[in-house]
């Protein structure tokens, strides 16, 4: 774990308004319990997200100070090569020491993509693939280069149809319009009639819930590039870019986010008459020709200010953590998002997340399902992850966990389950709302560490710091949430772990090894996106959740850790057996809060070898 410990980021040593809960969690406590609010001032108000990139995927190259190339990997010789560099903007960021993006100094006729230059030594801090980052630390290593249009490249383009469910057919004409920018240029790629691509597109538009070929070109590519931040709709950006006016870059964003160009023009603020003018600009600054080519351009400029944005340092996906997503659409067009890690000829069963985590899914916890013959499927509920928010959210926000239960049903429904069994690490809510809601549907269940409500139980140490917090003052809720996304570099995350485990050395054990704690720290990553909608509404609704007792479930099971840093295990087990007087209850001596994953084989065996009913 040397990597991640707090000596791995130099930012970790500066005060911030997560200290009171990992310095002094008991004066914290105490000062919420008299009343005091003072802790709460460095909370964010607003925040800052960033973007989480799939950093193999970016085109990159080093040059020295005479712009000569020193180091290009695949994808940058395959999109630019030395074609596309400007000698203007490497004399720059030499001169000025900053970074900047500009369009590819290719012929003005073609679409322009973005390029990204910055100092070698300011862009080791951008989320850069590894070999990269070796050759920004040349002797003569003086400049990076990004090349923005490489995240739509290959396997990019390829994961993100397959996430939207696309056939063979329709992911071939869905890349030829990626890179053309046109249904002929789509049919002409994807060696099909005309008349058959404008099908294709057709329903593969429909399958992605995009209503114009910009907005569909829009979603693939955004996909492709990674998990995007909440909040930065990049007019300035584009601005900055393209020398375009403030409404210009509006009208760029609006239109190549799938807007009309009529709704584009309400959008900017400007009549129908006066847009087509300064689209005419647009299109000619740009060199596109259709607002599909538009989007791509525009995306992909977007997608590479994020990955140069190093404020707090950015978050990267890790490369050997590629989840098989899978996309579906609400009737309201909201997107939900799963895994699906299979075999298909597996026994379904729903693993379901705790709230302070998303969809991913340990490899151990994978593989030992797998082994007992499951075909583990993992749901991001509603405002986690990649799962959008329902469009009715005072209804939401009442009852979270009714939500989550129509997501789960509408995956149900998509993957033709008609039955399922339930993992639940945490998230007793959602499969008591669930078995309710469709018993029918529900096979055998396991719950791992569920949590009591907010009220219940006692409160000590950091975790009982946050706990009273939300308690005693539920509007700042949002606000911490927030705050610790803002703060979780790699090293914060481990930081806050490390000082949460304390009390637990089963866990401290099992999250000391690298290649675990990676695993499982891409299930907290997209938080770092402002994506704390989910985590805010299901805490919020904890805060006094409460059940009739439920009957019928003398087959489910319960393992409970031994060591649980959050709740005291006598506790919780005595809270739940109210709620579920008929499960039987296990607690496990040598485990502690990841009891799912130091004990995944454990786990699965006694999933299996439950009775159905």
């Amino acid at each position: 774990m040397d990597k991640l410990s707090p000596g791995a980021d130099a930012a970790v040593g500066r005060a911030g308004p997560l200290d009171p809960w990992l310095e002094t969690p008991g004066a914290t406590t105490a000062a919420v319990r008299a009343g005091s609010r003072a802790f709460a001032a460095g909370l964010a108000e607003a925040a800052t997200a960033y973007s989480l990139v799939r950093t193999e995927r970016l085109g990159a190259a080093v040059l020295d100070r005479d712009g000569q190339i020193l180091f290009a990997n695949d994808m940058f010789e395959s999109l630019l090569g030395g074609r596309g560099l400007d000698p203007q903007a490497v004399a720059t960021v030499l001169s000025e020491r900053r970074s900047l993006i500009v369009p590819s100094a290719e012929d003005s006729s073609q679409a322009r993509s973005a390029v990204a230059y910055g100092p070698a030594d300011q862009a080791r801090d951008w989320a850069l693939p590894d070999a990269v980052c070796r050759a920004a630390r040349l002797p003569r290593a003086a400049v990076v280069v990004l090349a923005a249009g490489a995240v739509t490249g290959g396997e990019a383009l390829l994961d993100a149809c397959a996430a939207f469910g696309l056939t063979p057919l329709q992911t071939r004409v869905a890349i030829g319009l990626v890179r053309t920018g046109s249904v002929k240029g789509a049919a002409r790629e994807a060696d099909i009639a005309y008349e058959t691509a404008r099908k294709v597109v057709a329903e593969a538009m429909r399958r992605v819930g995009a209503t114009r070929l910009s907005g569909f070109i829009e979603r693939l590519v955004r996909l492709s590039f990674g998990i995007w931040p909440i909040g930065r709709d990049g007019e300035a950006m584009l601005a900055d870019i393209w020398r375009l006016s403030q409404r210009q870059a509006a009208l760029t964003l609006a239109l190549s986010q799938g807007l009309s160009r009529a709704e584009a023009a309400k959008a900017a603020g400007m009549s129908e008459a006066v847009a087509k003018k300064h689209l005419d600009t647009i299109f000619i600054t740009l060199g596109v020709r259709t607002a599909a080519e538009l989007a791509k351009v525009v995306t992909e400029a977007r997608a590479l200010a994020l990955v140069t944005d190093a404020v707090q340092g950015a978050v990267a996906l890790d490369p050997e953590i590629i989840e098989p997503l899978r996309l579906f659409l609400r009737p309201d067009s909201g997107q939900v998002a799963i895994s699906d890690y299979g075999p298909r000829g597996g026994q379904p069963v729903l693993v379901l997340h705790a709230s302070s985590a998303t969809r991913p899914v340990t490899s151990q916890l994978v593989r030992a399902l797998q082994a007992e013959g499951f075909r583990p499927i993992a749901i991001d509920r509603p405002g986690f992850g990649l799962t959008d928010p329902p469009t009715d959210v005072a209804a939401w926000r009442a009852d979270p966990f009714a939500a989550a239960c129509d997501d789960i049903l509408l995956v149900c429904e998509q993957l033709k389950l008609k039955r399922i069994d339930l993992f639940g690490r945490g998230a007793a809510q959602v499969v008591v709302a669930l078995t309710r809601r469709a018993p029918q549907l529900i096979g055998r269940v396991l719950l791992v560490n569920p949590d009591p409500p907010t009220a219940h139980g006692k409160r000590s140490g950091v975790i009982g710091a946050v706990k009273e917090t939300f308690f005693r003052h539920p509007d700042l809720i949002e606000k911490f949430a927030w705050t610790v996304a803002n703060h979780m570099t790699p090293a914060r995350t481990w930081r806050l772990l490390a000082r949460t485990m304390e009390s637990s050395p089963p866990d401290i054990a099992v999250m000391s090894q690298g290649r675990i704690y990676a695993d499982y720290a891409s299930a907290l990553h997209p938080f770092t996106t402002g994506r704390v909608a989910g985590y805010v509404a299901e805490q919020t609704a904890m805060l006094g959740w409460s059940s009739p007792p439920l009957t019928g479930i003398s087959h489910w099971r319960v393992l409970q850790g031994a060591h649980d840093f959050m709740h005291d295990p006598a506790e919780v087990v005595a809270y739940w057996r109210q709620v579920l007087p008929e499960a039987t209850f296990e607690i496990v001596a040598d485990s502690g809060r990841f009891l799912a994953i130091s004990h995944a084989t454990l786990a699965a065996r006694t999933l299996a070898a439950m009775p159905a009913e």
